[in-house]
């Protein structure tokens, strides 16, 4: 078996050697696992030695993890795999932008089995030679206030290839067991190493995609009308999606309420027996 290496970068020395002991227990293939209390002593460590993965706490006290990678980056890359350790007190905007950065994250206290995905993932992801185009959306993304919107999102696709999509280009996705798809402007589907739930609250909360269904989401720049009777949305190429009795409801409360989504289907609403208003 190929042995790999691995560092903890986490200034609570008690949480540090918990990640450590879970790390070595699950994960035998990381034969090697050093530990950083600091940005300085972790950025020393990373300076002399080779990691396959460095897992990242993204508060330290002396700044952020962000601020390390800023500085690696400058200095001419980096060469290992990142998998971030977060806290609940953590920014909403920050764990979206790594989730648009699709790199991966894991909350504390750790579950072992999403512990033991991740390491899998960023192993078999390691020579992918896409980091770096990771860390530097990830990048722009932390640097941005939480308003603004990224123009692309990154996918890891099911044959491993990691691609960046401009967010304008994404007609729908829907839920197609643990992965999803993604359905192009361009007509093209594409499949993607995550299910449906990881996406949806930053695509709803940063681009007011709208939930059809459990296992739809739509990007409202494509919609040209909805049937509450039927509960079908008609696309702008014309083709139609289903919507859940549920979304439906909420959908016509939504713009009877004329708030919201109502601007979203001005071209034309038909909320019965196929009639059209003007919304």
């Amino acid at each position: 078996m190929e042995k790999y290496s691995a560092l903890i970068v986490e200034d609570v020395k008690e949480t540090a050697d918990y990640i450590y002991q879970r790390v070595s227990t699950l994960c035998p293939a990381i034969a090697k696992i050093d530990q950083a209390l600091t940005l300085s002593e972790a950025e020393e460590f990373i300076e002399s030695n080779r990691y396959d993965i460095v897992f990242l706490d993204i508060q330290m006290q002396t700044g952020t993890s962000f601020d390390l990678l800023k500085q690696l980056s400058d200095k001419g890359g980096i060469d290992f795999e990142i998998i971030f350790i977060t806290g609940e007190s953590d920014k909403e905007h920050v764990l979206r932008a790594i989730k648009f950065s699709a790199i991966d994250f894991l909350y504390k206290p750790l579950d072992d089995g999403e512990l033991v995905v991740a390491v899998n993932r960023a192993l078999n992801n390691r020579e992918s030679q896409n980091l770096n185009r990771q860390i530097k959306l990830l990048l722009q993304r932390i640097d941005e206030r939480p308003v603004v919107k990224p123009g692309k999102i990154a996918f890891h696709l099911h044959s491993g290839i990691l691609q960046m999509i401009p967010v304008d280009e994404l007609k729908y996705m829907e839920a197609d067991g643990v992965v999803s798809k993604v359905h192009l402007k361009s007509g093209e589907t594409i499949t993607v190493n995550r299910n449906l739930g990881y996406y949806k609250d930053l695509l709803i909360l940063e681009h007011d995609f709208i939930p059809l269904s459990n296992r739809t989401l739509l990007n409202r720049e494509y919609v040209k009308r909805y049937n509450h009777q039927t509960l079908k949305i008609t696309l702008t190429d014309n083709s139609e999606l289903p919507v859940s009795r549920r979304r439906g409801k909420e959908l016509k409360e939504l713009l009877s309420e004329r708030k919201g989504l109502s601007a979203v289907f001005s071209t034309f609403i038909s909320m019965r027996g196929g009639k059209k208003k003007r919304g």
